[in-house]
């Protein structure tokens, strides 16, 4: 299973900066973030985006909002389109 890890992050002339902490929820990265329209990025083996429900977690953090999270915290997506049937 792969760990997971979060950091505040912002951008200064350009450049991508962060906090140097390795917090173990979105809501704690939040917490960390001190410039305007900074964000929250998931570590995995590479930065990766938030998935829905972890975007759900740093909307509420961040602004008190977002509604319900979705129902499964990890759902299952769809790899792409398929044609119900051939048309000939």
């Amino acid at each position: 299973m792969k760990q997971t890890y979060y950091f505040a992050a912002w951008t200064d002339s350009g450049c991508l900066l962060g906090c140097d902490h390795q917090h173990q929820t979105v809501t704690s990265a939040a917490a960390c973030i001190n410039m305007p329209g900074g964000y929250v990025a998931a570590v995995e083996t590479s930065l990766r985006e938030l998935t829905e429900w972890e975007e759900a977690e740093f909307q509420m953090a961040k602004y008190g909002i977002g509604g319900e999270p979705p129902k499964d915290k990890n759902p299952v997506r769809q790899l792409g389109w398929l044609p119900i049937k051939r048309y000939t």
